[in-house]
């Protein structure tokens, strides 16, 4: 099991009100970044896996797949700045996946407000970027709200699929 940083919170929603409260990419917002990304895949997995309709278990898994790309470009981020890359956790060692996610059903509702999620995911990361002096983790970091941004058109596809049928 990969530990916390120092000072960590326990829970992933408790990581997300830190990361989203952040204006700056520092090494500890960095850190819990790659945790979060990471555990992304794993959740979106948790949802296609409730879904019946193919079209949409697609759309989340590669969401799902895109948020362990971001872990890895984070962790990239921070080896640019610090000189060691800050490893991406297996989902068996993530700490925050080691307690059982809610589960909440997976209905269009939640795919379009999770959608929303997702676009202000873009705007954190552009801001991050806009804080960052260097340039090469500023394009990591926007390269990364790029994808939150067709994340969130993903979601809304999503929703729009399971409204359907």
């Amino acid at each position: 099991m990969q530990t916390l940083p120092d000072g960590a919170p326990a829970t992933l929603g408790e990581a997300f009100a830190i990361i989203n409260a952040a204006t700056h990419p520092t090494l500890d917002v960095l850190q819990l970044m790659v945790l979060a990304e990471a555990a992304g895949k794993t959740l979106y997995e948790g949802m296609a896996d409730q879904v019946a309709l193919p079209a949409v278990q697609a759309l989340l898994r590669h969401n799902g797949r895109e948020e362990l790309a971001h872990a890895h470009r984070v962790s990239r981020a921070i080896g640019k700045l610090t000189g060691s890359d800050y490893p991406v956790p297996a989902p068996e060692d993530n700490p925050y996946l080691a307690a059982p996610a809610s589960s909440r059903p997976v209905t269009a509702d939640m795919l379009a407000a999770l959608a929303q999620t997702e676009f202000n995911g873009d705007a954190l990361y552009e801001n991050w970027a806009r804080n960052c002096p260097n340039p090469d983790v500023a394009a990591l970091l926007r390269q990364n709200g790029r994808e939150e941004t067709e994340h969130g058109q993903r979601l809304q596809q999503a929703a729009e699929l399971m409204r359907a049928g």
